[in-house]
């Protein structure tokens, strides 16, 4: 692979970015992709203790997030971000900085999210104590045309990361895997297909 990928995460808070993002991770490695998953929280924590969480900072986290996954592709690195990233303007700021970018929108109910609420940040804000959560308190503005939607309400993790390999084998962005993980079914595979065409990306 001469260019690397820069896969983005995008959704609210536990609705599954990580998750999917460290299942892409496994499988990309095992197909001997060189592959670099930059965590938002230990980018946040390593690189960015100064930062709050004002619209202030979450653009300056998200800027650095990007610049860091431009340094990666260009050297033929697949970087993954998984970040709430709740504004469309600091997303396409990312994908201007490579030639193959792929926004992923994970999907989830606030319902759902409050269920699994794995940093406990739902309950949090249930006592008062923060009330800054995007897609709650915060708006949320989702991707208009993201070359992949993953709805974790319905769809399980395996299907996400099976459907997500597979939109970067339908642009060639890696090679087609042969057995190992969950395969994308002949329905799925007919719907990233006609979204990747109806973005342009294939005839």
């Amino acid at each position: 692979m001469d260019k690397g990928t820069f896969l983005w995460f995008t959704g609210v808070p536990a609705s599954g970015k990580s998750t999917i993002g460290r299942g892409v991770e496994k499988a990309l490695r095992d197909r001997g992709v060189k592959i670099e998953n930059l965590d938002a929280d230990e980018i946040r924590a390593n690189l960015s203790p100064d930062l709050g969480y004002t619209a202030k900072d979450r653009d300056l986290n998200t800027k650095r997030l990007a610049f860091i996954g431009k340094i990666l592709t260009r050297n033929g690195v697949c970087a993954i971000v998984a970040a709430v990233s709740p504004l469309r303007e600091h997303r396409d700021r990312a994908r201007k900085l490579v030639d193959n970018f792929l926004e992923v929108h994970v999907k989830a109910s606030l319902e759902t999210c409050k269920k699994r609420d794995p940093k406990g940040l739902y309950k949090r804000a249930e006592r008062g104590e923060i009330a800054d959560i995007a897609g709650w308190h915060m708006p949320f503005e989702e991707p208009e045309k993201p070359e992949l939607v993953c709805d974790t309400d319905t769809e399980d993790i395996d299907t996400c990361v099976a459907n997500v390999m597979v939109t970067m084998e339908t642009l060639d962005w890696i090679p087609k895997g042969e057995g190992g993980g969950k395969t994308t079914s002949d329905d799925d595979q007919k719907k990233v297909e006609e979204r990747l065409r109806g973005l342009g990306y294939i005839e």
